[in-house]
């Protein structure tokens, strides 16, 4: 243990530096911060705008740096001192290197220790070369943007003064108003966000908005002192966006203002959002309004993803970093996932540890798991997302995120295992129970069968049943049966009245004796009218009946065996109802059926098998499962629904389209009819309601599930 003690104190290259003689240049500013009650300082060059954080131990070794004394004598009169927090040879080195290449350095007689900061220096550049692998957010400076925000310090101060906070509130209250009031319009419209006429604008939105958060952010260093030098393009997910250096803001001692900077941007992009839903809520349509729906979709779903999410390391992670005084989170909870693999998963007993409290052991496994699957599954639904409208950009953006999220860091942890150092003690554990883990996960992946299951939307039909339907309009004067009443065929349900109708019935009998009479006076005395007459007689006739015809159908009789399902019947009496008006729906209780909406990829799976078990859960009775049979698939791709309910405008899952007066399916689908075990009873007054189907085929492996996914996926799409 002592050896292991001595090996972290000592480092095998300290010789080559001990001997320079180093000191901090005059121009650096020195600022301290607390953090969690632990003192930090913050060293700041202003020529090169470089900034470097330092611990109390180490800031104690640097501020003894001379011109007059050796590195070496420097770190031995520390350690002979009995000092807390004393850093090691390495990190002495380390830090160094670090500062050297901030220019914060004065240095002479450093031979041997030149060579190691060339040394060092191309570590670090190799570094930069491996971060050229992370396009997604690489940056490229291109001015300095310190004149242009001193001559608009008058709008600074206009912006982050309590009047315009006030209209920011405002403005904020107005829109979350609009927004409640229009979500399913604003839901409805985002299908074609990313759609090719829509992507140009998009992006020139996008750039604006970026301008004013980035504004936002070095608008609010500039009224706590700061500056700001930097300004320039980063590459977003490949699409190049302003950003700014607001890293000013690390030498202020206040943590509030710390956040605010971390915070300007959002506000500044909440405000942009506000208004233009605002704008967008009021005006009529045109270029505008689609330019104002753009920007609020843009300043959402970046907040959202992006900025306001401490997992990413934007805004909502410095934020975070301020609030819970834990600088470099990200960094240390790599640091403190490795180190509970290495103490114990490889029983590596000298594995350092850097979180002092049990909060802060929780907070680094927290966030160190949480960041790395919300980065993957973030930008993996990205890729996805717009794959659909551009295939190659998708391919680049795909390659990028298995490159730098997959290949690369699975090949410096088989690196770390073969080969790293830190496991020379243990390395023979480190490789068995790196092969036993990868072995046991290709089996589970491409061996282990797993319930093999898909769902659809459908609804419940009874398996005959027949509308009612008023043949003619009239006045309700009478009901003979309620709802769940059993009726049989030609049961009387509702009488009608019709005043006009009996009226023109009269009229037309009135018609018919006046015609028959002249006929009879033809006959006397004109035979050769009577043939004209009798033709005329005829069609009176023809129409009187046709009128009896409509008076008979205002008696609505049932037209099969069933129970009437219907609302308060009652209150029709007294009420006019209209031709084509439904009353309610005669159901034949003794079997039910479910119509399920199946897509044509999951369709062919039914065509090449019977499911080992179907099973139906209604929406509102998740938890109650009725179990199914005699499923048919009908072999003919349709566009319409069964019902209205199931898709898009009805509150369904299913992509619709208007036609004119209809709804039709944006891609053909399949119907499947299956029949409901269920007791009558239970399946009562059911008719109509929506649910899903669970189809059970049996089990196969996660990984052959995956892969017929996505070659479904290609066929769909890109007709690979």
């Amino acid at each position: 243990m002592i050896l292991d003690q001595q090996r972290k104190i000592f480092h095998e290259s300290w010789y080559r530096l001990a001997e320079s003689k180093i000191t901090l240049r005059s121009s650096v500013h020195v600022h301290r911060q607390v953090y969690r009650g632990v003192l930090w300082y913050v060293l700041y060059e202003p020529f090169t705008n470089q900034y470097y954080r330092l611990p109390q131990g180490a800031y104690e070794f640097i501020s003894k740096l001379s011109s007059h004394k050796t590195v070496g004598e420097v770190w031995n009169e520390l350690l002979n001192s009995g000092a807390e927090s004393v850093p090691s040879q390495g990190e002495v080195i380390e830090m160094l290197s670090q500062l050297y290449q901030s220019n914060m350095l004065l240095y002479e007689g450093v031979d041997d220790g030149t060579m190691l900061f060339d040394r060092n220096k191309k570590n670090v550049r190799k570094k930069v070369k491996a971060t050229l692998l992370n396009i997604f957010f690489l940056k490229v400076p291109v001015f300095d943007p310190e004149f242009l925000l001193r001559k608009l310090k008058w709008l600074i101060n206009i912006l982050l003064s309590v009047p315009f906070a006030l209209v920011w509130l405002a403005a904020i209250i107005v829109a979350t108003k609009y927004g409640i009031e229009n979500f399913d319009t604003l839901k409805d419209q985002t299908h074609g966000f990313l759609s090719p006429s829509n992507i140009g604008w998009v992006y020139v939105c996008t750039v604006v908005v970026k301008l004013l958060h980035e504004f936002g952010h070095s608008a609010v260093v500039k009224k706590y002192g700061g500056e700001v030098h930097t300004v320039g393009v980063m590459f977003m997910l490949l699409a190049p966006l302003p950003y700014m250096d607001a890293t000013a803001s690390w030498s202020f001692r206040k943590k509030w203002q710390r956040v605010f900077v971390g915070a300007g941007g959002m506000l500044f992009e909440f405000f942009i959002a506000a208004v233009a839903l605002i704008l967008w809520a009021n005006l009529g349509g045109g270029i505008l309004k689609a330019l104002a729906y753009n920007v609020f979709i843009i300043c959402s779903i970046s907040t959202v993803l992006f900025n306001v999410n401490p997992l990413m390391r934007f805004d909502g992670y410095y934020i975070l970093t301020d609030l819970l005084d834990m600088p470099n989170l990200q960094q240390r909870s790599v640091s403190h996932l490795k180190y509970l693999l290495e103490r114990y998963v490889f029983r590596k007993y000298d594995a350092e540890n850097i979180a002092d409290t049990w909060s802060e052991r929780f907070i680094y496994t927290f966030y160190g798991v949480a960041s790395a699957i919300y980065r993957f599954f973030l930008f993996a639904g990205l890729v996805i997302a717009i794959s659909e409208h551009y295939l190659i950009l998708s391919f680049i953006m795909g390659t990028l995120l298995c490159l730098t999220m997959l290949v690369i860091p699975f090949g410096k942890f088989i690196k770390y295992i073969f080969a790293g150092p830190a496991l020379a003690q243990v390395r023979s554990r480190a490789i068995i129970l790196t092969l036993l883990v990868f072995s046991s996960l290709v089996g589970v992946l491409f061996y282990l069968p797993v319930p093999d299951t898909f769902t659809a939307p459908g609804v419940i039909e009874a398996s005959r049943f027949e509308n009612s339907i008023v043949g003619e309009s009239g006045v309700v004067v009478g009901v003979n049966h309620i709802s769940n009443d059993f009726v049989h065929v030609g049961d009387t349900l509702m009488v009608l009245e019709n005043p006009e109708l009996t009226y023109k019935i009269e009229e037309k009998q009135g018609e018919i004796r006046e015609t028959n009479q002249m006929y009879y006076q033809a006959l006397e005395r004109s035979p050769e009218n009577m043939h004209p007459i009798k033709i005329r007689l005829n069609v009176l006739n023809q129409g009187l009946d046709d009128l009896i015809e409509r008076q008979n159908r205002l008696t609505l009789v049932a037209g099969m065996d069933g129970v009437l399902s219907t609302g308060d019947i009652q209150n029709y009496v007294g009420r006019h109802v209209k031709k084509g008006d439904s009353i309610g729906i005669l159901l034949d209780t003794t079997s039910y059926d479910f119509v399920a909406v199946v897509s044509q990829e999951d369709v062919s799976r039914l065509f090449s098998g019977t499911p080992h078990k179907t099973s139906v859960r209604l929406n509102g009775e998740a938890f109650t499962e009725i179990l199914t049979d005699k499923i048919q698939v009908i072999p003919t791709a349709q566009d319409k629904l069964p019902s209205n309910a199931l898709g898009w405008h009805g509150g369904g899952d299913i992509e619709t389209k208007t036609n004119g007066y209809s709804e039709q399916t944006a891609e053909p689908v399949y119907l499947v009819r299956t029949t409901l075990l269920a007791d009558d009873k239970r399946a009562l007054m059911k008719h109509g309601r929506s649910g899903k189907i669970r189809f059970d085929l049996g089990k196969k492996p996660i990984a052959l599930q995956g892969i017929r996914k996505a070659r479904q996926a290609l066929q769909k799409y890109y007709r690979l």
